[in-house]
């Protein structure tokens, strides 16, 4: 794809499965800046990668605030390998919150399993063994 290559807002919203709002507000929030041609907005191949990033980082679980930084350090010229140790960084520390939250879900399933199972249990008690 040539680097000159535009695309419209119903091309972004097709591509990464998002919704004009959402793009718009993106837009607003200074993730992506398309240019505006005849009233329309007009996407470069920049504003394609940068919401890709996006997008990447937000089911990552960053707060958009967040994102917005670092596709910003991502993009800064000066200083790369410092920028790239700081990201991997984050990137770490994000690692290990995912994984608190997941064993969290993990102890919070074996809660419901455990609930489930009195409740069926009261329920034989309750309908007898030939109900349930």
């Amino acid at each position: 794809m040539p680097d000159d290559a535009t695309f419209s807002i119903r091309d972004m919203e097709r591509e990464f499965g998002l919704t004009l709002r959402t793009l718009r507000f993106y837009e607003e929030r200074g993730l992506i800046r398309p240019a505006q041609r005849d009233g329309l907005r007009v996407y470069s191949c920049a504003d394609r990668e940068r919401l890709r990033l996006v997008t990447r980082f937000k089911s990552l679980g960053f707060p958009l605030v967040e994102v917005k930084e670092i596709i910003d350090l991502i993009e800064a010229p000066r200083d790369r390998r410092k920028n790239l140790e700081g990201l991997r960084s984050r990137l770490s520390e994000q690692r290990e919150i995912l994984l608190e939250q997941c064993r969290e879900l993990e102890r919070v399933l074996g809660l419901m399993d455990e609930t489930l199972a009195e409740v069926s249990g009261e329920l034989r008690s309750v309908a007898g063994p030939s109900k349930v």
